[in-house]
């Protein structure tokens, strides 16, 4: 076996420094890989890691509920639910539903709308009422409200957050038990506007199943201007269609008209656009909009359609990146009609705000007959003074919101979606206090809504959090306490790699694995009193790649400079030590050394905040039963899944707080002279956020692999594709693990 020792001082300085003030970056702009789906078998211990709402209650330990105030009053809402799809997962069956929803603020709702269905009655409108709903929203805005459709099904959670007043999620957990895959929005509304009061224009995204299915699905973004006097400016769409041809569609629409009615409603004429008939028109017709109680949103969609459409108040400003600085939740409903089907998705967006557009994402994903995982990657975005953007590296156009408040968002090469990015609010509180959206992964920086793991080094903010700056030296063990501070998930102590008054990162506790509830508890203790507690959900992995360091830093969290989770690997040559670097690249066929967090627990079990050790080495159980792969994807050339074989995982020899991983590069796979990515795939998470440096040949490496990279130039992109490889690998299918709030499956463990 190769080297498995750390041995490297310049690595344990990089790898290790994660509390610290210092960013990752590439120095190679990048584009959206192709996406990989998972293939691996869900593990005993995975499925221990998990539970449901009743469990929680069980064990004493209940879901966040401070912010159900956050949603109170009247709201109405538009959602379209996937219920049926085909072999290929294109749906076949739709449900549309909108009204009026009423919460209490304390955790109950009621509905009375209308519902249709295309496999019911011909599609033909049903009267559509809940009483007894229930919903949960913590803290920071995240929670659930219970599916109006399955209202007593927890597994059917629409899982998502409450921002800028406005709800959004998607239903995420059902794993099998039956198909949802949906897009659920409800935006508060007061006093019935007029037509002279209606006068700010919007930025809107459209996503129509049209006559309920996918052979005419499209999508759009387009600008509505009012007039103030029941009268549009002229309508520019840009969108696609899957019954037509063209990869883009620019559509334009004159003489469109409003009318407010008394409730509140107004009714939209949309004549055909210039040109175009009835059947390509990508938005045309009798349409019904609401817009919010602040005037910042409107919500619409055709009473005997399967649309959806949403709007955002425009720029008042001309755009740059900074306006897009921040965390955004998201949700999104899409179909790729002609690779794979139906998904759909909340979580977090974290753009830095910089000059070249840099952010990271985290998607909570739900296919078909699949397991819902945690999916990250990095991102790019440059936006226009317009406030367009895009596409960006994940194939979406943009549409960003007056002050970046929020965006609208559409796929394109195929993948029809509906994309709404809310700004999280900015948090704060006196004394010892922790921010509510200031919990990441120590190395990828996946946000708040990302799930965490056990073992997992975290990186928390806020403030008043230490009355010293320390940190642990390299090559020790991380103690439970430092400079009076100490740190608590579920009660259970973290060891703690450094402190900060706004800033500490310590390492979650192995036991986590055999918390029932599914839900971790943070809270910061020092000698001013304890902090509020941040709530987040619990996976068996949640594998993030630390990189290295560049300034000056990009990312900023309460004020304070950070890393951003992107860029070159901390990695090393496997058979010297040296690290890989772009004056040092990998080779084919080489062994490299990658040091991660979130590999979830070991065995041998260590002591939680002990050094790894070397004799024997501390394997990661996901390794041990087969879960945990490594792709190295060049999107440069258009070669992904390219597995790598691994040699070792599990803790880094001496070093506390770190996974290595010792993989061999393929050959003959990958381009000479490119950036590759690592992608890191287990049963529960997928992430994808790092390069390594690449040259065909030790002799080649000051030769034409080092000049055929272009530092300034953007890969020209190759299109949109999502490949499941569950079709690749003939329907093998995974055992199934207990979803995070609906119970054990009935088929658990087959």
């Amino acid at each position: 076996m190769r080297n498995i020792s750390a041995k490297s001082e310049e690595l344990e300085i990089r790898a290790t420094q994660i509390a610290g003030s210092r960013v990752s970056r590439a120095m190679v702009p990048r584009w959206r890989r192709t996406m990989v789906r998972r293939t691996q078998n869900r593990s005993p211990y995975a499925i221990a890691a998990f539970a449901v709402f009743s469990a929680a209650l069980a064990a004493a330990q209940t879901v966040d509920t401070s912010g159900d105030g956050l949603l109170n009053g009247n709201f109405q809402f538009r959602h379209v639910a996937i219920l049926n799809v085909d072999i290929d997962s294109n749906p076949t069956e739709i449900q549309a539903t909108y009204g009026t929803i009423t919460f209490d603020g304390a955790g109950n709702y009621t509905i009375t709308g209308t519902t249709i269905d295309n496999t019911i009655s011909s599609g033909a409108p049903q009267p559509f009422t809940v009483t007894g709903g229930t919903y949960a929203i913590g803290a920071n805005g995240a929670g659930y409200v219970a599916n109006p459709l399955y209202p007593a099904n927890q597994n059917a959670y629409i899982y998502g957050a409450v921002a800028q007043g406005v709800y959004s999620g998607s239903s995420t957990e059902v794993g099998g038990e039956l198909t949802l895959n949906d897009v659920f929005i409800a935006i508060p509304v007061g006093e019935a506007p007029t037509n002279a009061s209606f006068t700010s224009p919007y930025q809107t995204g459209l996503l129509d199943f049209t006559a309920g299915g996918s052979t005419a699905i499209l999508n759009a973004l387009f600008e509505l201007t009012p007039n103030g006097q029941g009268g549009f400016g002229g309508i520019n769409l840009h969108g696609q269609a899957s019954n037509q041809s063209a990869g883009s569609i620019q559509q334009s629409i004159s003489g469109a008209t409003y009318n407010f009615n008394s409730d509140g409603s107004a009714t939209l004429t949309i004549p055909l656009p210039q040109g175009v008939s009835s059947s390509n028109a990508l938005f045309t017709g009798t349409k019904t909009i609401f817009q919010s109680a602040d005037g910042n949103f409107i919500l619409g969609w055709t009473g005997g359609g399967y649309d959806i459409f949403f709007g955002v108040k425009a720029l008042t400003i001309a755009g740059t990146n900074s306006i897009s600085q921040g965390l955004y939740f998201t949700a999104a409903l899409e179909d790729s009609p002609m690779s794979s089907g139906t998904d759909s998705y909340y979580g977090g967006t974290n753009n830095f705000g910089d000059t070249k557009g840099d952010g990271v994402i985290h998607q909570r994903l739900s296919a078909p007959n699949e397991f819902s995982y945690d999916f990250g990657t990095d991102n790019q975005i440059g936006l226009n003074p317009d406030g367009s953007a895009g596409p960006d590296f994940n194939g979406y156009d943009y549409l960003f919101g007056d002050g970046g408040l929020a965006f609208v968002a559409m796929g394109t090469n195929g993948n029809f979606s509906l994309l709404v990015g809310m700004h999280a609010p900015a948090f704060s509180g006196p004394g010892v206090y922790l921010n509510p959206i200031g919990v990441v992964n120590a190395a990828s920086y996946q946000p708040i809504t990302a799930s965490l793991a056990p073992g997992e080094l975290i990186t928390l903010f806020g403030t008043g959090l230490s009355p010293v700056t320390q940190a642990v030296s390299g090559g020790q063990p991380f103690l439970p306490s430092l400079g009076g501070v100490s740190v608590s998930i579920d009660g259970m102590p973290c060891p703690i790699y450094s402190v900060s008054p706004t800033q500490i990162s310590v390492i979650a506790p192995y036991e986590l694995s055999s918390n029932p509830a599914g839900l971790a508890n943070i809270q910061v203790t020092n000698g001013q009193g304890a902090s509020n507690v941040v709530q987040m959900y619990l996976t068996d992995t949640a594998p993030g790649a630390f990189s290295l360091e560049t300034t000056p830093p990009l990312v900023t969290i309460s004020g304070e400079p950070s890393m951003d989770g992107i860029g070159y690997a901390a990695a090393l040559h496997a058979a010297t030590g040296a690290p890989v670097t772009p004056d040092n690249p990998a080779e084919p066929g080489e062994y490299i050394s990658v040091f991660l967090t979130g590999l979830g627990t070991v065995a041998p079990m260590v002591t939680d905040g002990a050094a790894g050790p070397l004799s024997p080495l501390s394997w990661a159980d996901v390794y041990q039963v087969g879960n945990l792969t490594v792709l190295f994807d060049d999107l440069d050339i258009g070669s992904t899944g390219n597995v790598g074989n691994i040699e070792y995982a599990g803790l880094a020899p001496g070093l506390a707080g770190l996974y290595q991983l010792n993989v061999q590069v393929p050959e003959g796979v990958l381009g000479a002279g490119d950036d590759v990515y690592l992608e890191f795939v287990t049963d529960a998470a997928d992430d994808v956020q790092i390069q390594i440096p690449y040259v065909s040949s030790s002799a080649e490496r000051t030769g034409a692999d080092l000049a055929a990279v272009d530092l300034t130039a953007k890969p020209e992109r190759t299109g949109f594709a999502r490949v499941r490889l569950r079709r690749l690998l003939n329907g093998k299918t995974a055992a199934r693990r207990i979803n995070r709030r609906g119970g054990f499956p009935s088929n658990a463990g087959n």
